[in-house]
């Protein structure tokens, strides 16, 4: 397609240059104002049809093929060893050991502490 509409406008304008320089040979002034009104006339149509045939050359080779695009995947988000991931933050929970003593007794307390940190992105 795009070789024909080539072709096309290459041969319209060749025929434009030959009405030019025909024009160009005419005798007599009555005869080449004549031709050169007919010559202009011609030489106008020809650049529209070449106005033209570029413009259904473009048309006809813009096909709209659309690529599939695929959107990249969405962030890993990964906590450290077994933690879960709450709410876009990370809880970790760790164990506080008190030992206190008097005398010949003690007392051991245990507390669970529970912290928030933010996730490693991969």
């Amino acid at each position: 397609m795009k070789k024909t509409l080539v072709a096309l406008a290459a041969a319209l304008a060749l025929a434009s240059t030959g009405v030019m320089a025909n024009d160009e040979n005419t005798g007599g002034s009555g005869a080449g104002t004549a031709a050169s009104g007919v010559a202009t006339g011609v030489a106008t149509g020809v650049a529209a049809a070449v106005v033209v045939a570029v413009a259904a050359g473009i048309v006809s080779n813009s096909d709209s093929v659309t690529l599939p695009v695929t959107p990249p995947p969405p962030p890993v988000e990964t906590c450290e060893g077994d933690d879960p991931l709450v709410g876009g933050a990370c809880e970790g929970t760790t164990t506080t050991v008190t030992v206190t003593g008097t005398g010949t007794s003690t007392t051991t307390v245990t507390v669970p502490v529970t912290f928030t940190y933010a996730p490693t992105v991969n």
